[in-house]
């Protein structure tokens, strides 16, 4: 049926309708849980935030579902609860979880438009409960005026979080909170906010940390330009440097899936004028296709993981007729890689690395699945290529070393590929061009999807064999490569025989590669129901609806903190 015809069955999904955003992500020790939350717009195929989808997990890969954690409200959040995140905290020894939102009271919102006074505050909503119920303050909205005032372009998805090298910059205590607001000045820049905290309720400006002039390139050397705003913007350390992860609103001419990126930056927290500014030394994509709106959590081991949003590439018609739009690509490990200074970079390489010459090393954003990916591997795997041109099944992963290449090679999976490839989409890994490409231009035969490439810049360092970690989820493709290449891409075959792989490496001797494919992934939702019977049902069960209702309408007043952990 529609339903299921290109629905991922390994990936965080919602369970129907349109859903975006990763918005709230969180470990929970006392139960062993992970709580993750999504922007989800129930009932329709449409773009729109009405709520907060919420889904608890014991290994951050499979998954079930709760009832939605906030819904739009009656004032400040009327029209919408956009994005933000979760922090957890000890207060008086008790586990209290705060969730901060974007609250929307007017509309639209968007680069290109005028800003509505009032349009968008920033409030939270608490949980004493673990996370089973959730209340607005009754302090919100917490912030309710962008500093642009009408010339703002955007003011969102609040990211709070500690941030030690912060703190030492500027002398505050190890416990104090940092608010960063993803924001935009019309016709002139995209800004990122900070606001800073001792309690999680009184939140005071503490500087424009980030001020880029709107269409400028992001470094000389640089392919890459800043666009007209930025949102889900967060910050984090690794290794020797400092990071910002954000979300880039390109303009009307980019040729980007729905005109946005997902841009990291490595840097150094520096005083300007008494005011903290991030001075950046390196940048690149965190992703070289359509995942966007990237959200970061720390895992039960302090790893860091990064979560995105893969929408749809699919004609409208498709969409609609599925009756659900959007998933989650899997979870990815953010780190720092470092390595000897090598003066043989190539040129447009450089940007993505930061040179320490008094250590002789320089640095980039490692980028690869977070560890718990493999735990949806089942236990049989095989390891001969031959048998990988007898893949079957819908969802699988492939690994691959080739080993010592002379940087002028190029290697091509074929997948989702129909008998006689009427049907194909080609993985290309193209050295020699220094380019990753997912080549959908005869994905499928009835135009159900865009055609045009999904591709990054990609080059090996001198001596380096080539790692790549594969991921085919029916309508799903994810490719990484080095721990420090990724791209998302979406494709829709319109024949159910395109479910086949081949493989043409030219003349590579396939004695230098190693390979393993792992078949059948597992299920990310083991106990949901069939597509069938929940197209049948409204869009949340009669509980889940009590439940929301009576979370919607109660407001808690915000408990002082006088533990942090």
């Amino acid at each position: 049926m529609a339903f299921n015809r290109f629905r991922p069955t390994c990936h965080f999904i919602a369970p129907h309708s349109w859903a975006n955003d990763p918005c709230g992500a969180v470990y929970v020790p006392e139960t062993k849980e992970y709580i993750v939350c999504y922007q989800w717009n129930p009932g329709t195929t449409e773009g729109g935030n009405c709520a907060w989808g919420m889904a608890r997990s014991k290994d951050s890969v499979t998954w079930e579902d709760c009832p939605p954690a906030i819904r739009n409200g009656l004032s400040y959040d009327a029209l919408g609860v956009f994005s933000g995140s979760i922090v957890s905290r000890l207060v008086d020894g008790k586990r209290v979880l705060f969730l901060f939102y974007t609250s929307v009271a007017a509309l639209p919102i968007h680069w290109s438009k005028p800003y509505i006074q009032g349009c968008e505050s920033q409030s939270v909503a608490i949980s004493t409960d673990l996370g089973r119920s959730w209340h607005r303050s009754c302090e919100n909205p917490l912030l309710s005026v962008p500093p642009l005032r009408e010339a703002t372009t955007g003011w969102r998805d609040p990211f709070v979080s500690h941030w030690p090298s912060l703190s030492t910059l500027m002398g505050f205590g190890q416990e104090t909170s940092y608010m960063m607001i993803a924001s935009g000045e019309r016709g002139q820049a995209s800004q990122l906010h900070l606001y800073r905290s001792d309690d999680l309720c009184d939140w005071q400006y503490l500087s424009l940390l980030l001020d880029v002039e709107r269409g400028s390139k992001v470094s000389k050397n640089s392919h890459l330009r800043w666009g007209e705003n930025f949102e889900c913007a967060s910050f984090f350390s690794a290794g020797r440097s400092d990071y910002i992860m954000l979300g880039v609103e390109e303009d009307e001419h980019s040729r980007r899936h729905n005109g946005h990126c997902t841009l990291w930056l490595s840097g150094a927290l520096v005083l300007k004028d008494g005011k903290p500014r991030f001075d950046i030394s390196g940048h690149g994509l965190a992703d070289h296709g359509i995942s966007y709106a990237p959200h970061i959590f720390r895992d039960s081991e302090d790893r860091l993981l990064q979560l995105g949003w893969a929408d749809e590439a699919a004609e409208k018609h498709v969409v609609t007729s599925q009756g659900w739009a959007g998933c989650l690509a899997h979870p990815r490990e953010l780190f720092e890689i470092s390595k000897p200074i090598d003066s043989n970079i190539f040129a447009d390489d450089a940007h993505a690395w930061t040179l320490h010459p008094s250590s002789g090393v320089m640095t980039t954003l490692g980028i690869r699945p977070a560890p718990q990916v493999a735990d949806l591997r089942r236990q049989s795997s095989f390891s001969s290529l031959s048998e990988f041109v007898g893949v079957r099944t819908p969802a699988y992963e492939v690994e691959a070393t080739f080993f010592q290449p002379k940087g002028t090679e190029k290697f091509v999976f074929n997948v989702l590929e129909s008998p006689g490839s009427v049907e194909v989409t080609k993985l290309i890994f193209d050295l020699g061009d220094g380019r990753i490409t997912v080549d959908r231009s005869k994905s499928s035969r009835s135009k159900l999807g865009a055609d045009f490439p999904d591709s990054g810049s990609f080059r090996l360092l001198p001596g380096e064999d080539l790692r790549l970690r594969i991921f085919v989820d029916v309508s799903l493709v994810e490719l990484y490569a080095n721990d420090r290449f990724a791209l998302t891409s979406r494709v829709y075959p319109s024949l159910d025989t395109s479910r086949l792989a081949s493989y043409d490496f030219g003349t590579w001797d396939e004695a230098n590669v190693k390979f393993e494919c792992w078949e059948d992934l597992k299920a990310a939702w083991p106990s949901r129901k069939a597509g069938a019977d929940v197209l049948q049902e409204s869009c949340l069960t009669t509980d889940m609806e009590k439940q929301g209702e009576r979370v919607h309408v109660q407001t808690l007043a915000i408990p002082a903190v006088a533990a942090i952990e």
